[in-house]
Parts: C-alpha cells; structure tokens; sequence
C-alpha cells in the first residue's frame, strides 16, 4: 500500500468547505482534474457514481464513508485492479479549520511513481478548494 496525506488551514468554518463535497456538481469548480462527478442517490456511505477525470474516461466511483459535515472517503478502482482510496477530512481548530486529503493507492499500481503521479496536484486542488468555499460564502 501506498499513501499521501497532505493538510492546509483555512479561516473557514468547517460548514463552508463541506458544503463544497457536499455538492458532486461543485467537484470541478474547485479540482481541476474532475470533469464530472455523478451520484446515483444522496451523499450517505454506499453510495455509487461516476468519476470522470479530463482526458480518461469515466469510471464507478463508490463512497464507503460518509461523517457529514467532517468526513468522506471516495473508492476507484482501475484497470489493472489497483483500489484509489481518497478520505478528506475536515476538523475544528481555534484558528477555523483543518483540511486534509489522504490517498491511499492498493495493488500492482501501488509506488512511488504512480502515487506521486495521482498525489501531485493535491496541495493545489486544496487551496483551489477553499479558495472556492471563501468565494462562495461571501
């Protein structure tokens, strides 16, 4: 297995960046490598979607956990089997909130160099994200 794990602060309150993957529609405001992300009911743990990424065609997606307003945890798995686990969590702190995303990459994919390929854009995705949740609770 492989993982990343990356954490930003934010001034925002928890309820501002959650409203952001509350929201699959709002996924590709705010991460530019989602064209799409479709779910086939609310956002609870089972749940099942569709992943698109620019350029790849688009793939099942499934939530297997949800803590609303703090927590989700998306599931891809790829081609050649290997499991893209994604958690973003959300947790109070006396400055507003922290921001972390954690991937976890699990089988013949899993190293280094497809990890760090997935995981590269992640610190610009995050300040993507809340600079789009501070624009959005103006």
């Amino acid at each position: 297995m492989w993982t990343y794990e990356h954490s930003i602060e934010t001034a925002l309150p928890q309820t501002a960046v959650w409203d952001c993957y509350a929201d699959p529609a709002l996924w590709p405001e705010w991460d530019k490598e989602v064209r799409e992300l479709t779910l086939d009911g609310p956002l609870t743990p089972g749940v099942r979607g569709t992943l698109e990424l620019h350029g790849l065609p688009p793939t099942d997606l499934t939530i297997p956990g949800v803590i609303p307003g703090s927590a989700l945890t998306t599931e891809v798995r790829i081609p050649d089997g290997t499991l893209l686990r994604f958690t973003y969590h959300l947790a109070e702190i006396s400055r507003g909130t922290l921001v972390t995303h954690r991937a976890e990459l699990d089988g013949p994919s899993a190293g280094q160099e497809f990890g760090a390929s997935v995981t590269a854009p992640m610190p610009d995705t995050m300040r993507a994200l809340i600079h789009f949740a501070a624009t959005r609770a103006r």
